[in-house]
This record gives structure tokens, C-alpha cells and sequence, in this order.
């Protein structure tokens, strides 16, 4: 449009213009950040689907303009994709996938990040926010259709895998093989079609294998549960969550300093967490006890409590509410794991258990 080229031809916005990508990525990262992962719809659900379908399409045409080039390992092509592609439309593909991939990227890094309960499972959300803002930078670069591939063999798999539990109400290793397996069987249809030779095939299997890998050493996050709320009190009262806790001092406000419970000679120490999961998923969970030891300082795994009644149930905005207790636990600092039976964490608290009375005083709070 004549307007837009006007505009971009004068001086303050030719100044301002090569920081609209820098805007753009950390407002569209802030807006996902406070809309996402708190509770996800049906409509997210199918946002997040039409970039990977819009990823696909491109990814199929993208094989078209590396497959008419003069490249004697490319056979030649009839049709549609049998083409080389003007250098306008080349950077119009590739602006294309670059939007659909940073939508993605910046969804999932978000979901990702808000059920990611341990240091471990950080890493992949780390992974992920690096890749994000390379992304920024990747524009010419996804003209290649290999590395456009796997970029969306990773990215395919990811979704796949926060998609799938919406869908069928369950949470699990076997759920997570058949994102990643449904994933693979896209691109081996994409590569199909481009009529590449099988190398391009190598990356996406490479990142196939190493995220089945990195979830069966719980490296990734359980999505979509996510970490609501968490306690440790005694007291508790089962039917209302209404449980005593110490009074937060300033710097435990600030979280400078560990919280406490004070427990009496017979008190039951509790942890109560409160879960968010999609309407109806059900999944089990467990609580894995650390106790800190007094010489060393390391946490030790000293109990890992379920039973039938930790069974998270989906649907409730607040979370699902589930608690664990421990009678005659020694003084000392404790660590608790909320987590995905025998799988990743959900949500972690450190804190410390005294003996008698606590200095700052007593309050009831109820668990949401």
C-alpha cells in the first residue's frame, strides 16, 4: 500500500523500525504469559492447531523452492511444487513460518514453563525459550526445508504432546509416544511429498528419540497440569482445607527465608497443594519427602507417599486439592515434590519444621 511505503520511507520510523521484532516478541511473550497455561480452552487449543497447520503448509511449499533448484541429489518434480519460487515469494514463505513458528514457540515456552516443577524439567523449558528467540533471527534460514523440518518436527511434537491430554482426558508415557510418533509420521508425510532424499528425515528422528528419551528420565514438564497453590500446616481440617500455619515474617514474605510450621510433641505435619488440569483429565499423583541432611546439607529422599485418593481430577479453576502427612518428623528442612506418579514434578517447597511454639504467632488460611 502506498500509505505504508510513505510511512516507512520517513526518518524516525526507519530509526524505530528495526526494534518492531524486539517489540513484538516480548509483547506478544508478556500477553501469553498472563493469558496461558492458568486454564486452557478449547479455542487455544485450536489457535495453537491453525499455526501448525499454517507451519505445514508452508513447509510443503518451502520443499518446492529448494526442490527446483539445480541440486542433483533433488529429482525432478511435476506440478505444483515443481516451481522456483520468485525471491519475493521465497521471503514471503519465510516471514510466514517464522510467525507461525514464534507463535508457537511463545505459547508453548509459557505452558511449558508454568508445569515445570523442577530444575530438571526447567532445562527443556530453557531449550525452548533459547530456541524462541533464535527464531527471531532464523527468517532466511527457514528457506532451507531441512531445517524448516525438524524446527517443525520439535515444535509438532511439543504441541502435540500439551494437545492430546485435552483430548483424551489422560497423562502419560504412552500418550506422550503417540504425540511424538503422530509428529514423526507428519514430517515422513511432508518429506513424502518433497520428494527429498531420506537425509532431511535424520534430524527429525534425532529430535524424536531424544525427547522420548527425556521424558522417561522425567526431564519434561507434565503439561498441562500446573502448580496452583502449596502449604506445608497442621491441623488441617480434610473436608475444608482450613489448616494453621505460621505466621509469615517480613523476610519470609519476601521469600528471603524459608517458611516454617512449629509442631507440637504429637502434631501431624501436612502438605496440602492445590493442581490445575483440564475438565475431566485425570491423573495420579504422589508426594516425595526430602529431608535436608543436618552435616551435608543434601536432601535425601526419606518417604514417597500415594494411595487412591491422589487421584488429581480435572475442571475446577482453583486446582484440584490434595495433601500428605507425616507423624513425629524430626526439626529440620524439608523439601516436598509434588509430581506425576512415578514421573516429572509438578510443583516443589522447601521449608522447615521446628519445635514448639512458633515466635511470630498462629493463622488459619484455607487452601484454594
Amino acid at each position: 500500500m502506498q500509505f505504508v511505503d510513505n510511512l516507512r520511507a520517513k526518518p524516525f520510523v526507519q530509526k524505530i523500525e528495526k526494534f518492531f521484532p524486539a517489540i513484538a516478541f516480548l509483547g506478544g511473550f508478556s500477553w501469553d504469559s498472563i493469558t496461558l497455561g492458568q486454564s486452557i480452552d478449547g479455542l487455544d487449543i485450536l489457535f495453537l492447531a491453525a499455526y501448525y497447520l499454517g507451519a505445514l503448509i508452508i513447509t510443503i511449499l518451502l520443499s518446492a523452492h529448494n526442490a527446483a533448484t539445480m541440486d542433483e541429489d533433488v529429482p525432478t518434480k511435476h506440478g505444483l511444487l515443481n516451481r522456483e519460487w520468485s525471491e519475493s515469494w521465497k521471503q514471503k514463505f519465510s516471514w510466514a513460518i517464522q510467525f507461525c513458528f514464534g507463535s508457537m514457540f511463545s505459547a508453548l515456552v509459557v505452558c511449558y514453563f508454568k508445569s515445570s516443577g523442577s530444575f530438571t524439567t526447567f532445562i527443556l523449558v530453557v531449550l525452548l525459550a533459547v530456541l524462541l528467540v533464535c527464531n527471531e533471527f532464523l527468517q532466511k534460514r527457514y528457506e532451507s526445508f531441512a531445517i524448516s523440518l525438524a524446527q517443525f518436527c520439535l515444535l509438532g511434537t511439543m504441541f502435540l504432546n500439551f494437545a492430546i491430554p485435552h483430548l483424551v482426558n489422560r497423562i502419560g508415557f504412552i500418550w506422550f509416544f503417540i504425540s511424538t510418533l503422530l509428529s514423526f509420521g507428519v514430517c515422513t508425510l511432508v518429506w513424502k511429498i518433497s520428494k527429498y532424499r531420506f537425509y532431511v528425515l535424520i534430524a527429525p528422528a534425532v529430535i524424536c528419540i531424544l525427547l522420548i528419551i527425556s521424558y522417561m528420565a522425567n526431564l519434561v514438564p507434565p503439561v498441562p497440569l500446573v502448580m496452583k497453590e502449596q502449604a506445608a500446616c497442621k491441623n488441617l481440617d480434610v473436608k475444608t482445607y482450613i489448616c494453621e500455619q505460621d505466621a509469615p515474617s517480613f523476610w519470609q514474605k519476601v521469600g528471603l527465608v524459608a517458611p516454617s510450621v512449629h509442631k507440637g510433641d504429637d502434631s501431624m505435619i501436612y502438605f496440602v497443594s492445590s493442581v490445575y488440569a483440564p475438565t475431566d483429565l485425570k491423573a495420579e499423583i504422589e508426594y516425595r519427602w526430602y529431608y535436608a541432611d543436618p552435616r551435608t546439607g543434601k536432601f535425601k529422599l526419606v518417604d514417597k507417599i500415594s494411595s487412591e485418593r491422589m487421584v488429581l481430577q480435572g475442571g475446577r479453576d482453583e486446582g484440584y486439592r490434595s495433601y500428605s502427612r507425616k507423624k513425629n518428623a524430626p526439626p529440620g528442612k524439608y523439601r516436598v515434590e509434588t509430581a506425576y506418579r512415578n514421573g516429572a514434578v509438578i510443583g516443589s517447597m522447601t521449608f522447615d519444621i521446628f519445635a514448639g511454639e512458633s515466635e511470630t504467632g498462629i493463622v488459619q488460611d484455607t487452601i484454594q
